[in-house]
This record gives C-alpha cells, sequence and structure tokens, in this order.
C-alpha cells in the first residue's frame, strides 16, 4: 500500500491465476499490463475491466484481482466489449468477432460469428442483454447470442440492401428496439418478422449523422450524435430532442442502478432519473488526472467504478479515498527488447521505425524480480518528444556484475539501471555520447549496447564522428573507426567470450557499410589503436588502415546472400548464429574471420523427410528478429511475423513451432528474446506484450556441488517429472537402486535433468531410496544426491 498526495491509496495487488486454464498451456505465464482499462461491467460479487489483452476482476468478497487471459482460459486477445450476464459471467467480445462467455470455474467459446466469411471488420462494440438473449452490436450486423446453448441465434442486417453498418450500442424498451449506428439512431419493432432486414428499421434521429450511443434512462431515450469530432448528447423521443451536453471527448453512457453515467476524457457525468446533475468527477484524491474509458456506477458501497488509461480500475466513493486497483505486471504492453539478469528480467518499451525513425514514446521500462516473482516499473514523469529523451531501446548487463544494466536510447543516450530504484542518466557529454544536432533538439541517439569481458560499456553513438564510444567505471573513451563515423544506425552489438565486437550495421542508405561489422581489439579493449576490424566496407576504407578487409555475408559459393542482419547470438560451442531477412546463418569458424578472406556464413540445409531428398534452409522466407542460446545449446529464435522457433543445437530438428493458433502467444510479431539464467524460463517480448515458457533446458553450473532433486520426497500422488538440478552442462545422469541396480540414464539439459520415476521397463519404481550419480561427459568430475519415492 503506498501513499502519495492527499490520501491517496493505490493497490497494486499480486494476481490470483483463475482456475480455468487450458493443459496445453501450463508452461505458459502471460506478463501483460492492465493498467490501461478500456471498459467496466459488474456482477454480484465481481467489478470486471478488460484491456486489450484481458481481464482484471475485483472481487467484493475478499478485494482481491484476477486475472483471465488467454494464457489461463480466453480464447483470444484485441478485447474489445464486456457486459455482464447473471450467476457471475460474463460475456466477451473481441475486434475479430470471437465471443466469450467466462464464468468462475470455465470459458466457452462462441466462435461463429468470428468464422462466418463476411467482408469487412467484425469487431464487437458493444452487449446488451435482454430476455435471455444478448445483442451485440457489431461493425457489420446485429448479432444476437443464446447464451444457454452457447450459438448465434439470428443476425439483423442493419445495412441497405444487407450492406456492412457499423452499430455501436443498442437498447430495448417498450417493444421497440433501438440501434445507434454510423448513420444514425434507428429503430425497429422487436416483434416484426421481418427485423432481421433494414427496411424493418427505421430512422428517428434528427439527421443521418453518426449516432454512437444510446440509452433509456427516466423515461426517455438518450442518444449520443457526432458532428465534426463534436460528440452531443440529446434526450427525448422522435422529434422532440433536448440538448443535455456536448463534448469533444466522449467516451462511453450507460445506465446503472437508476444512475446516467456519461465518461469523458477528463471527467463522468452523473446524472439521476430526473436528470439532475451529480457531482462531477473531475480528478482523483491521490491527485492523478484523470483518463476516462468508461465508467459504471454501482450500488457496492455507492461507488463510480472507472476504466482508466493509466491507473486501471478506479473505485471513487464519495466518503472515502480513490482506489486504483493494477494487477502486478509491467507498465505497459510496448516491449521492443528483453534482457535476462540473475536479479531479474528487463523489458523496454521504446521502439523505433522500421527506417529507424523516432516513435516518441516516454523513457519507460519495467523489472521482474525472479526472487519476488513480480514486476516493478520506471516511467519518466517528462514525456517523450524531440526536446527530450525518448525511445528506451536495447539493454545489456556488466559480465562482471550483472546487476549493473545498461539502457540505450534513440534520442537520449544511455541510463545506468539497477532494478527501478536505481537510475543514472548519461546524455551528451564532451568525452562521451554526441548530440547529432548543436540546437535544441535531444538527438543523443544510441542504437546497440553490450559489455565486454571486464565490464566496460561500448555503445554505438549515431551520426557522429566518433561512431563508438566505451565506458569503464567513470571514464569515457572514444573511438573513431571509419566505418562508424557519421554511421546513422546500428542494431545491438555483440562481444563474444573473446571479446571480438559484432556490430549489424542494417540500413540499406549507407552503401558498403551496411551488413556486419567484426572488431579484433587485440586485447587491448581500451586501445583502439591496435585494433583491426572487417566490415561490408573494402579495406582501408575513410583511410583508415585499421580496416584490414572486406566482409560480406558469403555462402559457399562466394556469393553473397544478403546485407540485411537482424539479430545475432553466440552459442555454447562460439559459434555466431545471425537472424536476418532471409532466414538463419551461422558462421562455425568465428575466430578465423580475420584470417580467411571470404569467411563462409553457412545455411542450415534441413531435409525435409517426406522421400524427396530435399531440404530447405532454415527459415529462409522469415526476418529473423531474435536469437536466444538456452542452458542445452537450443536455440530460440522470433520472427517478424511467424512466430517463435525451438530448434536443436544444431537447427536441423524444430522441436516447438509456437504461434498464435496453437498457443498463447499474443502476436505472431516477436520483438525479442531472452532466458533467465536461474530457472531457464525464457522470455518472449512479442507486439502485444510479453509472455513467458517454462522451458527445461537451464544454464549449466561449474561445478556439482549444490546439486538437489525436487520433489523429494516423491509422494504417492506426484504424477510430474522429478527434476535434478545445479548440473554442470550436459551431464550423464545414472539412477540407481540402493543395491547399485541401473534403473534410468539419461543427459541434462543443460543444467537440469528430468525422471518420470520409472525404470527401464516403463514401470513406476517401488518405494525406496535412489541414487544419482551425476558426472560430466569426460568423467572429470561427478557428483552424487539420493531421492526418496514412496508409493
Amino acid at each position: 500500500m503506498n501513499i502519495m498526495g492527499r490520501a491517496l491509496v493505490v493497490l497494486i495487488l499480486i494476481v490470483t491465476q483463475v482456475s480455468m486454464g487450458i493443459a496445453q498451456n501450463s508452461r505458459w505465464n502471460d506478463h501483460f499490463s492492465y493498467r490501461n482499462a478500456l471498459g467496466v461491467a459488474e456482477t454480484d460479487n465481481y467489478v470486471a475491466t478488460y484491456s486489450e489483452m484481458g481481464l482484471m476482476l475485483f472481487d467484493k468478497r475478499t478485494s482481491e484481482l484476477e486475472t483471465i487471459s488467454r494464457v489461463n482460459g480466453l480464447s483470444d486477445i484485441g478485447i474489445s466489449a464486456l457486459q455482464a450476464l447473471s450467476e457471475d459471467r460474463f460475456i466477451v467480445g473481441y475486434a475479430n468477432g470471437n465471443i466469450d462467455i467466462v464464468s468462475e470455474d470455465a470459458v466457452a467459446n462462441i466462435p461463429d460469428f468470428k468464422l462466418k466469411q463476411l467482408q469487412g471488420t467484425k469487431q464487437i462494440n458493444h452487449f446488451y442483454v435482454h430476455d435471455g438473449k444478448v445483442y451485440c452490436s457489431t461493425d457489420y450486423a446485429l448479432v444476437v447470442i443464446d447464451p444457454v446453448k452457447r450459438e448465434v441465434s439470428d443476425t439483423y442486417f442493419l445495412g441497405q440492401n444487407a450492406e456492412s453498418l457499423t452499430i455501436y450500442q443498442t437498447v430495448i424498451e417498450g417493444g421497440f428496439i433501438y440501434a445507434a449506428t454510423e448513420r444514425g439512431l434507428l429503430r425497429a419493432e422487436l416483434s416484426d418478422p421481418l427485423i432481421v432486414y433494414d427496411k424493418a428499421w427505421t430512422l428517428i434521429s434528427s439527421s443521418n449523422r453518426p449516432c454512437v450511443g444510446v440509452n433509456y434512462h427516466g423515461g426517455v431515450l438518450v442518444a449520443v450524435t457526432l458532428y465534426q469530432g463534436n460528440y452531443t448528447v440529446n434526450k427525448g423521443s422522435i422529434g422532440q430532442w433536448t440538448f443535455l451536453l456536448n463534448s469533444g471527448t466522449y467516451r462511453s453512457m450507460d445506465v446503472f442502478a437508476g444512475k446516467l453515467v456519461i465518461s469523458l476524457l477528463s471527467r463522468v457525468r452523473i446524472f439521476d432519473e430526473s436528470f439532475s446533475s451529480e457531482p462531477e468527477i473531475t480528478k482523483y484524491s491521490f491527485g492523478g488526472n484523470l483518463a476516462v474509458q468508461g465508467a459504471r456506477y454501482s450500488s457496492y458501497e455507492n461507488a463510480c467504478f472507472i476504466a482508466d488509461k493509466n491507473y486501471g480500475l478506479v473505485k471513487v466513493v464519495s466518503s472515502a479515498d480513490d482506489v486504483s486497483y493494477v494487477a502486478n505486471g509491467p507498465y505497459s504492453n510496448n516491449s521492443f527488447y528483453l534482457h535476462a539478469t540473475s536479479q531479474g528480467v528487463y523489458s523496454s518499451a521504446g521502439g523505433i521505425t522500421a527506417d529507424y525513425n523516432n516513435l516518441d514514446r516516454t523513457i519507460e521500462y519495467s523489472f521482474f524480480n525472479t526472487k519476488k516473482n513480480n514486476w516493478s516499473a520506471y516511467k519518466s514523469p517528462i514525456a517523450g518528444s524531440a526536446k527530450s529523451s525518448r525511445d528506451l531501446l536495447r539493454i545489456c548487463s556488466s559480465k562482471t556484475n550483472d546487476a549493473d544494466v545498461y539502457m540505450s536510447s534513440w534520442g537520449g543516450g544511455i541510463y545506468e539501471v539497477q532494478g527501478t530504484d536505481s537510475i543514472t542518466h548519461y546524455g551528451e557529454r564532451e568525452d562521451g555520447l554526441h548530440d547529432i544536432y548543436p540546437d535544441d533538439r535531444m538527438y543523443v541517439r544510441v542504437g546497440g549496447i553490450a559489455s565486454d569481458s571486464e565490464g566496460n560499456i561500448w555503445m554505438s553513438n549515431s551520426s557522429v564522428d566518433n561512431g563508438i564510444v566505451v565506458k569503464s567505471n567513470d571514464r569515457w573513451y572514444q573511438f573513431d573507426y571509419a566505418t562508424t563515423k557519421s554511421l546513422h544506425s546500428t542494431g545491438q552489438i555483440l562481444i563474444t567470450k573473446d571479446d571480438y565486437v559484432w556490430i549489424p550495421i542494417p540500413m540499406f542508405w549507407v552503401g558498403d557499410r551496411q551488413g556486419i561489422m567484426v572488431i579484433n581489439t587485440n586485447g587491448t579493449l581500451l586501445d583502439d589503436a591496435d585494433d583491426e576490424y572487417k566490415s561490408g566496407a573494402p579495406a582501408g576504407y575513410g583511410g583508415d588502415k585499421r580496416n584490414v578487409g572486406q566482409l560480406r555475408l558469403w555462402d559457399e559459393n562466394r556469393n553473397e546472400i544478403t546485407r540485411v542482419v537482424l539479430s545475432m547470438a553466440e552459442d555454447k560451442n562460439g559459434y555466431i548464429w545471425l537472424g536476418t531477412d532471409k532466414g538463419v546463418l551461422v558462421y562455425y569458424r568465428p575466430w578465423a574471420i580475420f584470417s580467411e578472406e571470404y569467411p563462409v556464413a553457412s545455411r542450415i540445409k534441413v531435409p525435409r523427410r517426406d522421400g524427396s531428398n530435399l531440404a530447405d534452409y532454415l527459415l529462409e522466407k522469415e526476418r529473423i528478429s531474435s536469437i536466444a542460446v538456452d542452458g542445452a545449446n537450443h536455440k530460440w529464435i522470433g520472427t517478424e511475423g511467424a512466430g517463435l522457433y525451438l530448434v536443436s543445437e544444431d537447427g536441423l530438428k524444430t522441436y516447438h513451432t509456437f504461434n498464435t493458433e496453437n498457443s498463447p502467444l499474443p502476436s505472431n510479431s516477436i520483438t525479442s528474446i531472452t532466458i533467465s539464467p536461474v530457472n531457464g524460463d525464457v522470455f518472449v517480448g512479442t507486439a502485444k506484450g510479453v509472455v513467458s515458457y517454462k522451458a527445461r533446458a537451464t544454464e549449466g553450473t561449474s561445478s556439482f556441488e549444490k546439486i538437489y532433486a525436487y520433489p523429494n520426497p516423491v509422494r504417492e500422488d506426484f504424477t510430474g517429472e522429478i527434476t535434478i538440478t545445479r548440473l554442470m552442462q550436459n551431464s550423464i545422469v545414472k539412477i540407481t537402486t540402493v543395491s547399485g541396480k541401473l534403473v534410468h540414464q539419461t543427459k541434462s539439459l543443460g543444467g537440469n535433468a528430468y525422471w518420470d520415476g520409472r525404470n527401464f521397463a516403463g514401470q513406476k519404481v517401488k518405494t525406496g531410496v535412489y541414487i544419482v550419480y551425476v558426472s560430466t561427459e569426460d568423467g572429470e568430475q561427478s557428483g552424487v544426491t539420493k531421492i526418496l519415492i514412496v508409493r
């Protein structure tokens, strides 16, 4: 509980996951932000709000929060409408026409409308419940749902000649159904057998201007019309409309507990049944400005619940302090780059366009504390703009102390942080980073950032003479390689175990420099005089003798494969994996870059195994946005549009393909992948937010001193796998009885090995103590632990 300003009470609660998860998703966790709330609904026991990615439910009985997303129950993402049903159920509508019914113990999907082959969009805009049916206002037609049979029972085509017509909201009163549509307020008799056709519907608004809201309150209709960006709310009936209010920031209108609630961006207006205005809500008691996206009045504590863009679900009670409820998660669902340390996972929320221009996102990042299993966040109070720091991009940590983390920004220099408690900003400085322009614009652009083995932080400084800058403790060094002089942009820097510096240069307009640059520091990391490097530019480019040769992405026949490098990773063997616009390339001899005139960037040929003896290059048609290497040397490969792949150490076998159709991934556009060195969890950044996957491989340890197994003891009701952990990479694991009979043998996945509690015959082993012997592949190091099994 955090108290700020005048009696602020903000509750950021650890989320209780609902028990309606789908079995195949048990390895997945969502890390979505629920701060940007879009609307509110209420049942007897719950107040629910929704963001694009899921539901957040406030339990009135316990004051606890639950979240439901695609990871643990929902069938989709992109929520666009929410309404309460009886018996603590909610109906959820999506932008693609999909519909879910959510109860306390299940989620039922109604995909009929989503699957219907139609021209145009199918977004669900509003639900209205009447006589056991749900009337769905959509971008196409008025769809009637039977929630008991879980099916579409009817479709009303309000557009002329059955053409699509956007319907924003409906209400039923006195035997009539009223529809707010893009061509005005329409009405039809509910009993009219021709109601499914447009001819049964009559225009009752004073014009055919868009009507975006309708309701019935105090015995009269209330309608909202839109004209030239201004919203006007009128009440009355045909030809007898009376002005109520207007605004340029209308958000929603509904009736709850005898109150008409009209949500505007910065205020909430409430009217009783005689249309007398009650006190406006224009600010929160904790001092925050309203950013209303929906609101409802509740008889529960006589409160107004507001869906706020910045504060989640806000409860406003006149006699008490306002309370903001936000489920624990990142500050927002913007995730450009992820980076894991032994303390936790960082996510930057900046971004750039495809041609490396600014998005002007305010400086923001979130931190997942692995030990505490929760998120914290920092967001600058200064909005991102051309005159302020903005667009936080890539992240690295010091290789000598990974608690020290550095972040680059595309317009504000770099930030040195530890969690979210310690933040130091480095902008333009005489001996370090430089601004592109001398005026008051903020253009200290840093595209890539990485640490060498001594903890020095390397960064690429855009469009200035000294394109590479290194921070070593409190000292700064500027390196003037000709290839990086006045260079517009680079991707993320990779510094290998041998301190070779690999820099992707992605933009086509730099001519010969596009591609990659590799620097050999010759063991003097802070002295560039004896360096040598290769890049796309020919030897001696710009008069720089340190440029000892040209480096292109050549295949075995010396043909250039591509010049677009989007991502890089060094694997356990020291091979360099490149993600390009034409799939995956690998340098199997990176140490020979400077000794060979034409180093080969190999493409991995994956046999089709269909009897044709043909093979395809690994993901050759995909743009590879991210590559991460797990403890077993497997590769996690993210693409810009085809989801996530897990492939074997050599890339010849694909273990998993994850996309929005077969997994809880919220988007097939993968922005970043990182793997926790603590538990092997794979964090995946996407265009819609962050999820994580409980992988089996962890990083190997340097010895067997701390090996153990869990669960231990193994009880009779345990049905999963027993994990032997804290192993060295590729450990040989043998499990025997106390008398020495071998019952199981395996090889570790990085630092973990797994046993299902069965012997070689597939039978469950009997009650007893079992000895686990582990050793390295060469047998030079070994260890032992025990497991007690109770049947």
